[in-house]
């Protein structure tokens, strides 16, 4: 193995273990909008009307498999939208209570496998299709909501004239990840083949 891979596992091992809460998810910007009303779900600070909003997909970014939650964090919908985790088929109402977590293991870099549905049966798909008037916002990073901080925080418009219209507060979820148990391992025999190959070259 070059030393290519050592950096690269140590820039990883660095991620990982250095707390960013950010590790294993990106935000793809596709898009751009300008809020037509107020964001005003309680519990969060006031977006106004004017504010930008980048729309969007979440990936899934790696290393190795992680744990991918999503809670419901509230809404402002005169819908009854719903929130799908299409990976594994739970989903996220309305009517649950705030705070309440979906969660399943995810190992395939792209997308993630979730889509939100408004009263009208529009749909839209993280990374995929969005039906006309729906679109998924990206509200905040490393977002304090209560007594907890998320890596994302995603907001749905559900059924606004066009994507570019609304204030992306009809079903607001918070999207965290955390990396399972074999990745860890993964990670640490990285650092000890780093440490092995440091003590090799001082040998010479």
């Amino acid at each position: 193995m070059n030393m290519r891979f050592y950096i690269q596992y140590a820039m990883i091992v660095a991620m990982m273990m250095g707390g960013t809460a950010h590790a294993g998810l990106s935000f793809v910007v596709t898009d751009k909008a300008i809020r037509t009303e107020a964001f005003n779900i309680a519990g969060f600070p006031i977006l106004p009307v004017g504010s930008l909003v980048n729309l969007g997909h979440l990936d899934f970014t790696g290393p190795g498999s992680q744990t991918v939650t999503y809670t419901y964090l509230g809404q402002e919908s005169g819908f009854i939208d719903k929130f799908y985790n299409t990976l594994n088929g739970t989903k996220l109402l309305e009517s649950n209570p705030i705070g309440t977590s979906i969660s399943s293991v995810v190992s395939t870099v792209g997308p993630l496998s979730f889509k939100f549905e408004g009263d009208t049966g529009k749909f839209a798909v993280n990374g995929g299709h969005w039906d006309k008037g729906t679109s998924i916002g990206l509200i905040g990073t490393n977002m304090l909501i209560g007594s907890t901080t998320y890596a994302y925080v995603l907001g749905y418009n559900d059924s606004a004239g066009t994507k570019h219209l609304g204030d992306w507060d009809d079903f607001v979820v918070g999207v965290s990840a955390v990396p399972e148990p074999e990745t860890y391992v993964m990670l640490l025999i990285g650092l000890g083949l780093i440490g092995f190959s440091i003590g090799k070259q001082k040998q010479r």
